[in-house]
């Protein structure tokens, strides 16, 4: 075996886990000086907020074996890379499951990992804490972040790098599904008002300087972005929001697959997400939103370091 391979995989490595209300997803990272990187990212769509949000607050039987499956396939990677600690979390699916504990108990015996049920107000200062380090003028301006996930949506309020306020809102993609379009609309314009209320209460009649968004479907909207019109996926305009907004509302679930490349599980909460998003913007008058290719995975790897690290250098 070539000496670079084997001195890589000697090198100590650390692991987050976010179990989402529509994905797996986890991260392992490494050292590198004053730096940390991205080795290895994973994500299993299992959609567990599906059975929680439908079928009266329960995980089922198979939903609960696929999750199972999922993390005992995660730890023989960890084992691969050398990964000496975990950390998992899980959000609003599991925060609304009647049986949410049993599931993690069996992860548990399972696999040694211990996952913490988060509240959504800790999600979102974790997710703070990723971002800044992709933005630097957070530290000087005013800030709406938004990150729009399967079973919530989180707001925080920052003004000159502080975090002013945040709340979540029960209003997520895969939550959204039940409903039929005329239905979405509705829904959407309820929680609207209610997190312009939150806003109004920190910036009055002022919108932010900064408009960030995370989760997977802004993610795609930056890849969307970067594969048509050949620009930054790190930022999107209210007319080109407005624009894909309008497409895909006129697509077919096939055509999105097809025609955005879109896997089967994101084809379909792509578009309360977009909505969310355009009707948002077109609130507050916001002509630009900035896309940083970090969440909650991100987060929880800077709250297990003693020191926040220089560089936080992401893997596309």
């Amino acid at each position: 075996m070539p000496n670079f391979i084997t001195r890589t995989q000697a090198q100590v490595a650390i692991a987050a886990i976010d179990l989402g209300s529509n994905a797996l997803r986890a991260i392992i990272v490494r050292k590198s000086g004053d730096s940390i990187e991205v080795v290895k990212n994973f994500r299993e769509p299992l959609r567990l907020g599906e059975d929680v949000f439908r079928n009266g607050g329960a995980i089922t039987p198979e939903k609960m074996d696929l999750t199972e499956e999922a993390f005992i396939k995660l730890l023989h990677n960890f084992a691969e890379y050398n990964v000496t600690q975990t950390r998992a979390m899980a959000t609003s699916a599991m925060r609304d499951a009647s049986n949410g504990s049993l599931l993690a108990k069996r992860i548990l015996d399972a696999t040694g990992i211990e996952i913490e049920t988060i509240q959504g107000k800790q999600e979102a200062k974790l997710i703070y804490q990723a971002v800044r380090g992709q933005i630097p003028e957070l530290a000087k301006k005013s800030a709406l972040l938004m990150d729009i996930g399967g079973g919530s949506t989180e707001l925080t309020i920052v003004k000159n790098g502080v975090i002013q306020g945040v709340n979540s809102f029960n209003v997520g993609t895969v939550r959204l599904l039940q409903y039929k379009q005329e239905e979405l609309e509705v829904k959407i314009e309820q929680q609207m008002e209610k997190m312009l209320k939150f806003i109004h209460s920190y910036l009055g009649s002022k919108k932010p300087d900064l408009f960030v968004g995370t989760g997977g479907n802004l993610r795609r909207i930056g890849k969307i972005r970067k594969k048509t019109m050949g620009k930054s996926s790190r930022e999107a305009f209210f007319s080109e929001i407005d624009h894909m907004e309008q497409a895909i509302l006129s697509m077919s679930y096939v055509d999105r697959i097809r025609r955005l490349e879109l896997d089967q599980n994101r084809a379909d909460v792509i578009l309360p997400a977009i909505m969310l998003t355009h009707h948002l913007m077109e609130k507050l008058k916001i002509d630009k939103i900035h896309l940083p290719k970090v969440g909650l995975k991100e987060g929880i790897i800077l709250s297990m370091l003693p020191h926040p690290p220089k560089e936080f250098i992401l893997k596309d």
